[in-house]
């Protein structure tokens, strides 16, 4: 056996050798990724467990629960409250929709999330708290939650300066209504 061929064998083995860390890197980075994934769900879900936990505890108080049925009957302090409740809900509703974009959330929790919202806005209380709050978010999440609705999201114009029980009225008043024409 020349140099040659021993070189030659050399080149072989270490080209063998560098497809054999590709194929390891790959299905390491594919392993981080699933990983990675599942640590995203594992906080999802124990950041909607501990909301839904904590709207159950206010719930129980009647402001709080007339705020999510859509009454006119309360006062700004369950407003100001209730608003805080629905911007909990919106952000992380945000970044379950950013972390799917990012491909980030599969498309079966994607799912589940979306039907969630679409039955959480179908509450009077949550959809007014929705128009109440949505400029607080990226516009193309609110974009994005407005078509989900299917409605016009927009708080009447004339109530702009405050989000207390006035403007809660307000917006109200648009959502039994329906849009306006």
């Amino acid at each position: 056996m020349t140099l040659s061929d021993l070189a030659s064998i050399g080149s072989l083995v270490s080209g063998v050798a560098v497809l054999a860390s590709l194929v390891y890197l790959a299905r390491q980075t594919q392993q981080n990724v699933r990983n990675s994934q599942a640590l995203i769900q594992q906080g999802r879900a124990a950041r909607i467990a501990d909301t839904a936990l904590r709207i159950a505890e206010l719930r129980e108080s009647e402001a709080i629960d007339k705020c999510f049925t859509g009454s006119p009957d309360v006062t700004d302090k369950d407003v100001a409250r209730f608003l805080n409740i629905c911007r909990a809900i919106y952000v992380s509703a945000e970044d379950s929709y950013f972390q799917h974009k990012q491909g980030l959330l599969d498309e079966i929790a994607f799912a589940s999330f979306e039907h969630s919202v679409r039955a959480g806005m179908g509450a009077p209380g949550m959809a007014a708290g929705w128009i109440l709050t949505r400029d607080m978010y990226e516009p193309e999440f609110r974009a994005y939650l407005d078509k989900l609705h299917g409605q016009d999201m927009h708080a009447p114009a004339n109530s702009l300066q405050t989000r207390g029980v006035i403007r809660w009225r307000a917006v109200l008043e648009t959502i039994h209504d329906g849009p306006a024409p």
